[in-house]
């Protein structure tokens, strides 16, 4: 496995001169990609220079490793990175899902317009809160600062609740093509997509289900 070392003084570091860095050993072993974190992004001190090598055998991420005394290690995510070779005889196909990618840097209040996102492909092992249809994220607020190239997370945007607690809410249930629709009374507030308690007000059972609009929800499966 290869590795990049890389002179640095013993200061905190900085998202923008680790993606400085980052690219560098991209450049130097011949990879193309983009570091996917914030430019404000903080990092300890290291007392040695850092080392940057190849994460898990590809280039789909690296690792940032500071070693010596106190020493630490930081994955970083690369867009566009090659990934491990593959064993003989195995699969050349890997699993993806739909995401949404930051097509620039953006700070902390930023609202969500079409130009900030581009729609990509992403491993299916990824982070299980990633953001995947834009009319979720268009007119949000970001929560934190974030790089270009990055993965949108739910835990990103800033809070947008379409079920209040204790408010009124449809509750939908889909029976083998039939729509049977109830009210209801939500014991949690929800977000889209986000999964909740409520009480069907006929019967005053405790119904698991999702949130699918502005006091809408849908009872999700195999849950009773």
């Amino acid at each position: 496995m290869m590795a990049f070392l890389v002179p640095l003084e013993a200061v905190a570091l900085e998202g923008r001169e680790v993606q400085a860095l980052v690219e560098q050993a991209l450049a130097d072993a011949g990879q193309g990609g983009q570091a996917m974190l914030s430019a404000n992004r903080g990092f300890p001190s290291c007392p040695m220079p850092p080392e940057v090598s190849p994460h898990r055998g590809g280039w789909q991420a690296v690792s940032l490793r500071c070693e010596g005394p106190g020493g630490w290690t930081r994955v970083i995510r690369i867009e566009g990175g090659q990934a491990a070779a593959r064993l003989p005889g195995g699969s050349s196909e890997v699993a993806q899902r739909t995401a949404l990618m930051l097509t620039e840097s953006l700070p902390r209040g930023t609202v969500l317009q079409a130009e900030h996102l581009r729609v990509a492909g992403i491993a299916a092992n990824a982070q299980g809160d990633l953001v995947e249809s834009m009319q979720t994220a268009l007119g949000r607020r970001l929560k934190s600062n974030l790089g270009a190239g990055q993965p949108l997370l739910a835990r990103h945007l800033e809070y947008e609740w379409l079920v209040d607690p204790d408010g009124p809410v449809t509750i939908v249930t889909a029976v083998g093509g039939i729509r049977i629709e109830a009210s209801g009374i939500a014991l949690e507030p929800g977000q889209l997509g986000q999964d909740i308690r409520v009480t069907n007000a006929t019967s005053g059972q405790v119904v698991h289900v999702t949130v699918t609009g502005r006091n809408k929800v849908t009872v999700r499966p195999n849950i009773r």
